[in-house]
């Protein structure tokens, strides 16, 4: 029909070329002209040689110069597919109705093949893209099971980089760290990288821009920025590693290896590398703070390994998380026996503990009580206990924390030390360790001396042991007196006792209790002589001193060897005062009268001469 003829499609956007030509050169740019007719979005026929308004006359000169007679666009709907055009007919005949109604056929038939022709393109390249999209997920979740499996920061590093490397065909790559107080990018983990070139200022503005827009980049040799005129690497592609609102560092790539030799980055390896630095990011925060949570872990497990106190851990069931070393010294158990059980399997034998740690789940308090039994031990292991509830960062209650202080040995020593010391001396001594070291302080007390009276002369007429059996019986009698009335021991010489009231405690009472004392020893010998008599055994008679004044109250001794007791003036004038007084007398001096004179009925006694005074001393009797 025609002496020449071509078909030109539309590639892309603004992409366009020649799908089939007769006659015509293939230097000819049409995008001008796809560009006049996507703008009237017309499907008609038109004629080059007559006026027409939708291409302009510069396109239109460019079509005449290569002859072309006749443009027919090949619209899709709103979309130019192409453009069928025709050259002079052959003679120069002119285009009939018949051949304008032919060429109108061949161009429907074109249009639908072109764009079918486009569809199984597109659907191509989708099922690449898909198929691409797919082996790129499947590798991002290979990566992310691998990666996230490891909790050792340097070898994760060192594993995020090898695949990243991997994934792209990079020729290099480091792992930058970005720390807090320091300017420089510290390289963790490199891939065939110089070490003098990873010295990296974080204060380049590519990171800041980075940091900013959390979103990495790649650079092209055009580029030329700071960074790979410092590498001397053109092709770079940085990632940020991401993660809370934190970037942890940086990955750097550079040179995309192929078959065809170094290429650029693109947009698709930055999204892949992206996805991959994101989950790397979130890999190393997970493996830093599992790094932190086993640090302090194994710091709070030595500090609960190195003190003596027993720490278990229950939850909220009851059952036993943990327990510390010494706690399974002093329950004497294995950790296998404990770990998993209910607390109520450990403490069967205590009501009293487990009545303690239903407390503190109910009521969500601390608890404690001492010097308790433990049963569940043994009959002679006593302890102080205390349950504390478990909260976590919410204060959401997990469970309780208990612990368990063995005191059998300290209570042992306290008991018998009390044999031989006072109640509060005791108490004193192990509640301030002050007291313990040599010296003393003045203090105001009241003394009390006992005596037996004749003791030596009746001791001589009986045999050893009924001698040390009497004297047993009856200092358990007066010194039962004495510590309940609160009074200190000081010391037993022979078979005289001496009591202090106002050390090493005092109280408002002292002298009265010791008045009260001295009047219930005496109550106490009348009954103990009626045993006595009953089994034919000799009564005995003693006679009471009582004197208050100021003293010099500590220890005194040596560092090995120690006694605690008062000393002073008071003193020797109270033990005068026991020498004078008679069997079954109380005689006290004019300063216990005084103090004491409306509780309790006194007989003046004239003044007495007594060893170490000038003056004759005014004394007082008890009257009962």
């Amino acid at each position: 029909m025609a002496s020449k003829g071509a078909i030109i499609v539309v590639k892309k956007e603004k992409d366009t070329h020649f799908l089939a030509t007769q006659g015509f050169s293939k230097e000819i740019n049409p995008s001008d002209l796809f560009k006049d007719l996507n703008k009237k979005k017309e499907q008609n026929l038109f004629y080059i040689d007559k006026k027409n308004t939708s291409i302009n006359n510069k396109t239109k000169e460019d079509l005449k110069k290569q002859k072309i007679k006749i443009l027919i666009p090949l619209f899709h709907k709103q979309d130019l597919l192409g453009v069928f055009c025709i050259g002079n007919k052959f003679m120069n005949q002119s285009f009939t109705d018949l051949d304008i109604k032919i060429m109108s056929i061949i161009s429907s038939h074109l249009t639908k093949a072109l764009y079918n022709h486009r569809l199984i393109k597109e659907l191509d390249s989708k099922k690449r893209e898909i198929s691409l999209k797919l082996l790129e997920l499947e590798t991002l979740f290979d990566i992310s099971v691998a990666i996230s499996s490891v909790l050792n920061v340097d070898e994760l590093s060192e594993d995020v980089l090898w695949r990243s490397v991997g994934i792209l065909n990079a020729s290099k790559g480091m792992l930058l760290i970005q720390k807090k107080d320091n300017l420089i990018l510290e390289p963790i983990s490199t891939f065939n990288w110089d070490e003098e070139k990873s010295l990296i200022s974080k204060k380049l503005k590519i990171f800041r821009e980075i940091k900013e827009n959390k979103k990495g980049l790649f650079l092209v040799e055009k580029d030329k920025t700071t960074l790979q005129k410092k590498l001397k690497e053109n092709n770079l592609i940085i990632t940020p590693l991401h993660v809370k609102n934190k970037t942890l560092g940086y990955m750097v790539l550079c040179n995309k290896e192929t078959r065809k030799g170094v290429e650029e980055f693109n947009s698709l390896d930055l999204d892949l590398l992206m996805a991959l630095s994101n989950q790397a990011a979130v890999a190393m925060e997970n493996a830093a703070l599992f790094k932190d949570i086993t640090k302090e872990k194994n710091f709070n497990e030595s500090i609960l390994s190195s003190i003596a106190t027993g720490v278990i851990t229950i939850n909220v069931l009851g059952e036993i998380d943990s327990i510390n070393s010494a706690g399974l010294k002093i329950l004497k158990k294995e950790k296998d026996d404990i770990i998993g059980n209910h607390y109520m399997y450990l403490f069967e034998k205590d009501e009293e503990i487990i009545e303690l740690i239903i407390k503190t789940e109910t009521k969500n308090e601390k608890n404690t009580t001492v010097n308790i039994p433990f049963l569940s031990v043994s009959e002679e292991t006593r302890i102080n206990f205390s349950a504390s509830p478990r909260v976590d960062k919410d204060k959401k209650i997990k469970g309780s924390v208990l612990a368990i202080e063995d005191i059998t040995d300290v209570s042992k020593i306290k008991k018998t030390f009390k044999r031989y010391v006072s109640k509060q001396v005791v108490d004193k001594l192990l509640e301030d360790d002050a007291k313990l070291n040599l010296g003393g302080e003045k203090r105001e007390v009241t003394v009390l001396f006992a005596d037996i009276r004749g003791f030596t002369s009746m001791s001589e007429k009986m045999e050893p042991e009924k001698v040390v059996s009497t004297l047993n019986s009856y200092f358990s009698l007066m010194i039962d007196i004495v510590f309940k009335n609160n009074g200190t021991l000081d010391k037993i010489i022979g078979d005289e006792l001496m009591i202090v009231f106002g050390a090493p405690t005092s109280s408002n009472d002292d002298t009265e209790r010791a008045v009260k004392t001295a009047i219930e020893m005496q109550d106490k010998i009348k009954t103990f002589n009626k045993q006595r008599v009953i089994e034919n055994e000799k009564p005995i008679k003693v006679g009471i001193g009582i004197n208050k004044g100021l003293v010099v109250s500590g220890n005194i001794g040596s560092k090995e060897l120690m006694d605690y007791t008062v000393i002073g003036d008071t003193v020797n004038l109270g033990a005068r005062l026991c020498s004078a007084a008679g069997p079954d007398e109380i005689i006290t001096s004019d300063s216990v009268w005084f103090e004491t004179k409306k509780a309790f009925n006194y007989k003046k006694l004239k003044p007495i001469k007594v060893k170490g005074k000038k003056n004759e001393v005014q004394v007082y009797k008890i009257q009962k």
